[in-house]
This record gives structure tokens, sequence and C-alpha cells, in this order.
């Protein structure tokens, strides 16, 4: 597999799991999911190494050839060092181009984006008031429940029924990994690159009653807010069994504005892995039974600013 993004490692993980499928994944980087937090994409590449996945960290391909029955693909890595392999099949992960030549946009006027490689538009809007684009075409959130809202988005301003603007800020994302990761807003690895200052609180599935109960005590929910009283969410990362459905809580509250009292006050069925959500609520609003500085390997609560991770300890 070429590329180790989202595409490449969901794949990775599908064959890896087939127990009788050998696979090599190869990333130019020096971790899987560069995109996402350290601590995301060492899980994930731990768990991938361990159903035997061979991953080529650092490695920059210099040919894949296609020998009829078998694929040879060579490797080059930093030290000089190089590496010739033969597998049965190939897999490309490294992008999408839009299918889109055939239609002869420029008979209609409408312009491509400035990189050349998507339709441009402005609210799913293009260069020509009554032509729009939505979807992977328009080179945002490639995923097909955001093309479903942009189309929706699109009629519904065709048609002159709605003026507030389409927002990306809190779309819920899913990868299909072991364990399975959920996003929404941004992770730290943007907050340190934006010097945004911020509050993190982190707690491990392995002290949360229904993960424990159901043998899936591998992950971990990781919530931002802003570095003051208010504590606006920013974003959050699940890692782990029902991560999916657990994330679309933050995203809600997001959506609202609604502040985090709201969860830490919310009344939810237990035991249930959302549980953990409202503990790592609980944990910045200095309410919460556990505590970050007794649990040191399973929770943390702590500041970030100018990239400086401060403990918030409370006892």
């Amino acid at each position: 597999i070429v590329g180790a993004g989202v595409i490449g490692c969901e794949y990775a993980t599908i064959f890896s799991n087939f127990g009788k499928t050998k696979v090599y994944l190869i990333d130019r980087a020096d971790r899987i999911l560069p995109f996402e937090d350290p601590d995301i994409s060492n899980i994930v590449s731990e768990n991938l190494e361990e159903k035997g996945v061979t991953i080529h960290h650092n490695a920059q391909l210099e040919r894949l050839e296609n020998l009829g029955n078998e694929v040879e693909y060579e490797l080059s890595y930093p030290d000089g060092s190089r590496e010739v392999i033969r597998v049965e099949k190939a897999l490309l992960s490294i992008g999408r181009v839009p299918n889109v030549e055939s239609l002869k946009m420029e008979n209609a006027g409408v312009l491509m984006s400035k990189r050349g490689q998507h339709i441009g538009d402005d609210d799913t809007v293009t260069n020509v008031p009554h032509i729009y684009a939505v979807g992977d075409v328009s080179g945002r959130i490639a995923l097909v429940n955001m093309g479903e809202i942009e189309a929706r988005h699109a009629v519904e301003r065709a048609f002159g029924t709605i003026r507030e603007r389409l927002s990306y800020d809190n779309v819920c994302t899913i990868m299909f990994l072991q364990p399975e990761v959920a996003a929404v807003g941004i992770n730290e690895m943007q907050c340190i690159e934006k010097n945004i200052p911020v509050k993190i609180v982190k707690i491990d599935y392995s002290v949360i009653a229904r993960a424990i109960a159901m043998r899936k005590t591998e992950g971990f929910f990781k919530i931002i807010v802003t570095n003051d009283t208010e504590m606006k969410v920013l974003g959050m990362r699940a890692v782990g069994e029902h991560a999916s459905t657990a994330i679309q809580t933050i995203g809600l509250i997001m959506k609202l504005g609604l502040p985090i009292h709201v969860i830490a006050e919310l009344v939810h069925p237990h035991p249930s892995i959302a549980e953990g959500i409202q503990e790592c609520v609980r944990m910045l609003l200095n309410r919460s039974l556990f505590k970050s500085s007794v649990f040191k390997d399973k929770l943390a609560c702590y500041s970030l600013v100018d990239g400086v991770k401060t403990p918030l300890e409370r006892l």
C-alpha cells in the first residue's frame, strides 16, 4: 500500500485482519497518519504491526513496476540504503483527482480552484451563480455524509430558502482502523502549530466502566478547550470502541456553542462509553472523582501555552 493516510491505513487494517494477507505499508513520513497527534498514530501503528503489517517509515518510493504476476517496488531511506520487494498486488492511496474533464466546464465558464485540482466554489456556489459544486469535487472534506450535507445546502441556496453559510468547524469524522478513531475540530498538534493556548484533558478507556465490562480497554478520549474560564470546546479525538458514536456529543456542543457544564450536569446512561466524555469535562471543572495526579498513566489534565505543557493538578 502506497500512502499511510486515512485510506491507506484503513485498507491495511482490512487486509491484515484477514489473517492470511501480508501487508506492506509505505510511509514517507516518520509515522503514519502524520496529520494526527502522535498518541493516535502510535496506537494504530502498534496494532497494525501486531497484525503482521510491515510499515516502511521515512521511505521514498523510487520505482513501482508491474511484472505481470507480481509488482516490484524499490524504496530509498534517509541513510542512503535501498530496498527492493516483490508483492502480488499494489494499492495506490496517495490522493484523488476529480473526474471532470469530460464535462467541458470551460464552455460554461466555470473556473477551477487556485491549485487547479478542484472546482472553485464559495459556499457551494461556483463563479457562475447558477452552477454549484458539492462533494469530493469541491476539494474540502471528502466524506459521503459531507457530500450529502453540501448537496442539501446547495439546493436550499438555489431556491433561496437558506442564508446561513455551511460550517465545516464541527464535522465529525471516523477512521475505520483498529481501534477506530473519531475526530471533530482541531487536535493538539494544530494547537501547537497555530500557537493556540488551550487546556487539554485525556482519559484512558481502562478507567471507563463500560469499556472494562466489554473487555475493550484500549483507547482514550482527548478533549481540547480554550485556556480561559469559558473553556469553549475546540476539538476532540476519540480512539477505541464506540468512538464514532461518542464523538457526536462534542460535535453538538460545538455546533450549538454550549458550555462544557452542560455535559457535566447531563445524566448519562450507565454504563456507557460516553461517560468517559463526562469525566473529561468534570476533570476540567474540578468535579471528577478521578484525579490525574493519582492516575498519572491513565489520566491527564494540562494547559498548553506556547508549546509548553503545564499539568493542571488538583487534589
